[in-house]
């Protein structure tokens, strides 16, 4: 009697979110699927194709050398990202001096948008306009910098770096939750011990945070997949293809090729492969839950 009160009183409750969650994703996904089934042809006519589009993905190479990228991108920038984050969040949890003012510096970035941040990075290094190449070159050091976003070699690390500079704040302020919840007597309890912060930070504050960091990485691969934007504006996709990413791939392949079946194809790749490195991370990262 009880439960079935209380589905009277969750279920009107999880409605509105139900039907934003039907309406926003299980729709869009459902119909990808069906349009990765057909061919399309320029004039918008559609032949069923069952299931060859996925097969044929098997053998493209740009689409399987964009996952290669995608990799990169999540490693390169998870080594960019991580270290300075925890860094700063312990260093704010030390509560400095002027504190509130390098939250505002640390948090600005967010605020605006991903176009706006590409666009100006991309001026940044510029290798003439912007301000990296001209600087070494004025002080004759120009041969050490190529040019970040014309190598093929730099290029990637270069729109990964950006995308880090760009969202970092969030990290921060998330980490800096996990030290602002640190059991105050466990940490007393290690200074008595003798333990100094150093020893307390990595042996004590950094195994406890398990948890949150196994959820952290995880958003981190998801987003990194995503980052079309970044990509689009600041490269598209090259020099020579090196900084394709799926999302870039699958642009090309419906907007310009106008080959909307075969782009489908590629999103539900993306969205199930999504789904796996998901799963498989956070099996491979779970620990025994630290209770305090």
């Amino acid at each position: 009697m009880f439960r079935r009160s209380q589905r009277r009183i969750i279920l009107p409750l999880l409605l509105p979110a139900s039907l934003l969650l039907a309406v926003f994703f299980l729709y869009p996904l459902a119909r990808t699927v069906v349009l990765s089934l057909n061919t399309f042809t320029r004039t918008g006519r559609s032949t069923f194709a069952g299931l060859t589009q996925y097969g044929d993905l098997l053998g493209d190479e740009r689409f399987l050398h964009s996952l290669g990228n995608a990799v990169l991108l999540a490693l390169i920038g998870g080594c960019m990202l991580f270290p300075p984050a925890i860094a700063i969040a312990w260093a704010m949890y030390q509560r400095l001096h002027g504190e509130r003012v390098f939250r505002f510096l640390i948090f600005a970035p967010v605020v605006l948008s991903v176009a706006v941040v590409a666009l100006m990075w991309k001026f940044i290094l510029h290798p003439t306009l912007g301000l990296v190449n001209p600087a070494f070159a004025a002080l004759g050091l120009g041969d050490l910098v190529p040019v970040l976003l014309g190598d093929p070699r730099t290029a990637l690390a270069a729109v990964a770096f950006t995308a880090v500079w760009h969202g970092i704040g969030i990290w921060i302020v998330l980490i800096s939750s996990g030290f602002s919840r640190m059991p105050a007597d466990v940490l007393e309890a290690g200074r008595l011990d003798g333990a100094g912060e150093w020893t307390l930070f990595a042996r004590i504050m950094l195994p406890m945070m398990r948890e949150l960091f196994r959820t952290l990485i995880v958003l981190w691969v998801v987003q990194s997949l995503q980052a079309f934007a970044f990509v689009y504006i600041m490269t598209g996709g090259g020099p020579f293809f090196s900084t394709d990413i799926p999302a870039t791939v699958m642009y090309r392949t419906a907007f310009e090729n106008a080959d909307f079946g075969a782009a489908a194809a590629m999103g539900v790749v993306v969205v199930v492969l999504l789904l796996l490195v998901a799963l498989g991370l956070n099996t491979l990262l779970k620990r025994d839950s630290v209770e305090y």
